[in-house]
């Protein structure tokens, strides 16, 4: 080999490392960019869950003594 084929092979090497370490990058940031977007999804699903249990919490207190009155007035 030629110094210029060394310092070619050389220079090549160097660019390939270089490239995959762009990719790596990339792919690091894509998988943090779906990990953000799966916790903000989850997030906005426990929140409406929790709305959810809460009204139906609130309904089903307002229907309790309704229907606690109406059985006390009924006897066999």
């Amino acid at each position: 080999m030629t110094s210029q084929t060394k310092t070619r092979a050389s220079a090549n090497a160097a660019f390939l490392k270089g490239e995959k370490q762009i990719a790596r990058d990339r792919v690091h940031l894509d998988i943090a960019a779906m990990a953000n977007a799966r916790d903000a999804n989850m997030n906005k699903l426990r929140q409406l869950r929790l709305e959810r249990d809460a009204r139906d919490r609130h309904t089903a207190a307002a229907m309790a003594p309704a229907k606690a009155a109406g059985r006390k007035g009924r006897k066999g």
